[in-house]
């Protein structure tokens, strides 16, 4: 049987410990010191207060929290970096390929809000040719590892159409960006045929946003695709 009364106890505890953290000042170098601490619930905090960055190392510092870490801690950091990649004074923080790699990473969260959040922040990425060849060997990796395991609504099927479902809608925010090269049409040709709506939705979103002739026919098949949520991107369609 669980112990309330030490769950209770523990809660309290963690309370108590955050309003400690937030009535204690925090200049901006003590914000951004939290973020390699093991501190999750003063990291938390410490993650909302900041309000700008003032070095590579620093956004270095916040990324490294958006993977690998609790969800509250990923969740966060996926909504501050948004945040401050918008603004053009650290955007450009930003950009390195090890970052670029993170946000990969991100975009197959097992959290969707952070999923969510990450296909938006590589709209402010300019390296997009690398953001794009790291996405396209991504799903690349998971269609050839879905040819081993049942479709059956198993949960190694579901979480692997889970990473081709945000994959795909990353590369649909990058589609006016992208080469329609064979890596992309051979990508569209299998996913276009999968089980899973969703995954046959964001195929049906990539081709509506990439418009080009290579796909006239997978667009006419999924015009009349069985699921309203694939349909729906062929409504006003034109036929290259």
């Amino acid at each position: 049987m669980e112990d309330y009364s030490q769950l209770y106890e523990n809660n309290i505890k963690m309370l108590n410990h955050a309003i400690e953290c937030c009535n204690e000042p925090l200049s901006h170098e003590d914000l951004i010191n939290e973020l390699a601490s093991d501190n999750d619930i003063k990291k938390q905090l410490c993650i909302i207060e900041i309000k700008e960055l003032k070095s590579q190392h620093e956004a270095d510092l916040l990324v490294y929290n958006l993977t690998e870490k609790s969800t509250p801690v990923r969740e966060l950091t996926s909504y501050k970096i948004l945040e401050l990649i918008k603004n053009p004074d650290y955007s450009g923080f930003f950009q390195s390929n090890k970052i670029l790699d993170t946000f990969t990473l991100a975009i197959t969260d097992i959290n969707p809000a952070i999923s969510r959040n990450t296909t938006e922040i590589i709209k402010y990425i300019k390296n997009t040719d690398y953001l794009a060849k790291n996405i396209i060997n991504a799903v690349n990796i998971t269609l050839n590892s879905m040819q081993d395991i049942k479709q059956n609504h198993s949960y190694i099927a579901n979480k692997k159409n889970f990473n081709l479902y945000w994959n795909l809608e990353a590369l649909t925010v990058l589609a006016d960006k992208i080469k329609i090269d064979e890596d992309i049409i051979s990508i569209i040709e299998t996913t276009y045929k999968s089980n899973d709506y969703t995954v046959r939705e964001k195929t049906a979103k990539l081709i509506s946003y990439l418009k080009s002739e290579s796909f006239n026919n997978i667009a006419e098949i999924l015009k009349n695709d069985d699921n309203i949520y694939v349909r729906k991107y062929f409504n006003d369609y034109d036929i290259i």
